[in-house]
């Protein structure tokens, strides 16, 4: 059993909204993590609060690369 380990909270709309600054269509970021089109634009809205463990990393990961790891990192306090 591992113990100590804490989930960071992140901001998932303010992901998806930073994505979309950065040039990322909605249905550009949900093809990449393998969601339906429209799935980081209900993240965006507000409508889905939390994706998946997978999504969320790929999620994390897509917006360190578009976003910078620093920003990203931001997200996730």
């Amino acid at each position: 059993m591992i113990r100590g380990l804490l989930a960071p909270v992140v901001d998932w709309q303010k992901l998806a909204l930073d994505l979309r600054t950065a040039g990322v269509p909605h249905v550009q970021a949900s093809r990449a993590i393998g969601e339906h089109p429209g799935y980081v634009a209900q993240l965006a809205r507000g409508e889905v609060r939390e994706p998946k463990f997978t999504q969320g990393v790929a999620l994390l990961n897509l917006h360190a690369d578009k976003c910078g790891a620093d920003r990203t990192e931001k997200l996730c306090e």
